[in-house]
């Protein structure tokens, strides 16, 4: 499905009837039929300036300080021990895009048990989980989670200096082996696309266990397997005091593309997998909120000719974020990110970034929330850098 409307004038449009529709607006998800159907929806509309440098640009071609984005959450209970969820959303007006779409069993009533199938919840990281707009305090997204690396999992550089030429070029990076034409490279988790595959949830007071076999890895979700890989991913969490949550992740799995794979004998042995580790801690106390989370990434890449690249490909990324409540509605935040990246022939094989956000939020309505923020990015050793200033109209039910 396509939607006609395009550009500035549709984002304004869509703003203005939001404005002018507020009874539409409500704090809490929609009930029918007896609250075996549920409607939830999010509009966020976010104005900010041209990219050049691509810092905020994401998996989906969208620059993130420039976007209007809508999405329809649904769920349905046929039976009180099976629930269907789904989730459509669209950004910029394009077509409409399944986010989530899966068939959650509760097998025994009174216990923290589900298992879920379909386009499922990462069972990794913090953010990847709460990703929503009205979850953030802020309006960019932290890099280990949007920032694009120069690898792609349909291309492959025969050498280290094909790699290396493409220091920074994540937004449309290119290489000699398998597609040749110039597209976006991978994250070290998307934020934007959710894997296919099955799921389980189990809790017991304070730890939760996540567990997942999925068709894609954390840089390349998927809805078809195109490797003939799975990926396994696993998450601990532990609530030992009230207002303190902390977290570790891990996933391993392919993420190279069975067309580029089969260009190169030596791809077999795990020479084509994903390997990520994760930590993150969350802690509240009166009117404030930390976060802190860091996300360890290694791809293997197989040996093709000399100069050999030194696999794995490993990076690093590192975010501390907070928020305070001035007064009831007003709300400061800020955060601060770096990326990182190991070194091939003395040089970071893509270009460290670094980047700082500050900003405030104001609740409207309980549910209507706008926003404003600076934020600045550059990349260490390049000329690159970006200093912004966003706002952005986030309404839901």
């Amino acid at each position: 499905m396509t939607l006609v409307a395009h550009g500035p004038r549709a984002a304004f449009l869509a703003l203005a009837v939001t404005a002018a529709a507020p009874g539409l607006l409500c704090a809490q998800p929609a009930s029918f039929a007896g609250g075996r159907i549920r409607l939830a929806g999010e509009t966020a509309l976010t104005l900010g300036p041209a990219d050049r440098w691509f810092f905020n640009y994401t998996d989906y071609r969208h620059n993130a300080l420039r976007q209007a984005r809508f999405d329809l959450g649904a769920a349905w209970r046929p039976a009180p021990q099976v629930e269907v969820v789904g989730d459509l959303r669209t950004e910029n007006f394009d077509r409409l895009r399944v986010q989530a779409l899966y068939v959650r069993v509760r097998p025994w009533p009174g216990r923290t048990f589900d298992l879920q199938a379909g386009r499922v919840p990462p069972a990794f990281g913090a953010f990847a989980r709460r990703s929503y707009t009205a979850d953030s305090p802020l309006i960019g997204y932290p890099l280990a989670y949007q920032y694009l690396t120069s690898l792609r999992p349909d291309a492959l550089p025969a050498t280290a200096f094909d790699l290396l030429r493409m220091r920074g070029r994540g937004w449309l990076s290119s290489f000699p082996l398998g597609s040749t034409t110039p597209a976006p490279g991978m994250p070290l988790v998307s934020a934007f696309r959710w894997d296919t595959g099955i799921q389980a949830r189990l809790g017991f007071e304070p730890v939760e266990l996540l567990a997942s076999v999925t068709t894609g890895t954390l840089s390349s979700p998927r809805l078809r397997d195109d490797n003939d890989g799975k990926q396994v991913s696993g998450r601990v969490v532990v609530r030992p005091l009230v207002g303190l949550v902390m977290g570790v992740s891990a996933a391993r799995g392919a993420y190279l593309s069975r067309s580029v794979a089969a260009l190169v004998p030596s791809s077999g042995g795990g020479a084509d997998r994903q390997t990520a580790w994760g930590a993150d801690l969350e802690y509240s106390r009166g009117y404030w909120l930390v976060r802190a989370e860091g996300v360890w990434s290694a791809w293997d890449l197989p040996v093709v000719s000399d100069p050999a690249l030194a696999s794995p490909l490993r990076a690093r990324a590192l975010m501390v974020e907070a928020r305070y409540k001035v007064r009831p509605g007003l709300y400061v935040a800020g955060r601060a990110d770096h990326l990182g990246f190991s070194r091939v022939r003395d040089t970071p094989w893509d270009a460290p970034v670094r980047r700082l956000e500050a900003g405030a939020g104001y609740a409207i309505r309980r549910n209507v929330v706008l926003k404003a923020v600076y934020q600045h990015s550059r990349r260490e050793g390049t000329p690159a850098s970006l200093s912004a200033l966003a706002g952005q109209l986030v309404a839901w039910f």
